[in-house]
């Protein structure tokens, strides 16, 4: 009788340790999600990024480069602020998508990057930046949610069809 009992209770035990496996294994098989301690948040599916509570729409064919990824890291040029980032390329042509964020918001931002302009893409008012980096390619940046959100692409077209998402 003791040993029913002790082999009921030794089963009893391997299943709830199975299922409290199994219940911790995340299982999103259709997208990619991570997040950090330091309040970075990312997830991706089906084409549709969601990078610190903003989203963008990448589009068909880019691939994300997840060793350019960062996740709520010290953005290097505003005190105080984080910042989160994801690099997608398709052949030669790369997409950087990026969030700065910090406590109590970020407001406005004042571009110093030569050739800076006022411009609406996308029904979005925000800075366009025809060559910031010096590689020919454009980055547009706003002001959504109390968060300054940077995107660079080939063109034009590009960097509208991301933000429209």
């Amino acid at each position: 009788m003791n040993k029913k009992i002790l082999m009921i209770g030794v089963v009893l035990l391997a299943i709830c340790i199975s299922v409290g496996a199994v219940s911790a294994w995340e299982w999103n098989f259709s997208s990619e999600s991570s997040s950090n301690t330091d309040g970075g948040d990312m997830s991706l599916e089906n084409g549709v990024l969601k990078l610190q509570g903003i989203e963008f729409k990448i589009p068909d064919g880019y691939e994300n480069n997840e060793s350019a990824q960062v996740l709520g890291g010290d953005a290097p040029d505003i005190p105080g602020a984080k910042f989160s980032a994801l690099t997608f390329l398709k052949g030669e042509d790369k997409i950087i998508t990026e969030v700065f964020y910090a406590d109590g918001g970020i407001d406005e931002f004042n571009s110093t990057s030569e050739g800076a302009i006022d411009a609406t893409m996308a029904g979005i008012k925000g800075t366009y930046i025809p060559d910031e980096i010096g590689d020919g390619h454009p980055t547009f940046k706003f002001i959504k949610d109390k968060k300054l959100v940077a995107v660079r692409a080939p063109d034009n077209a590009t960097i509208e069809s991301i933000i429209k998402a």
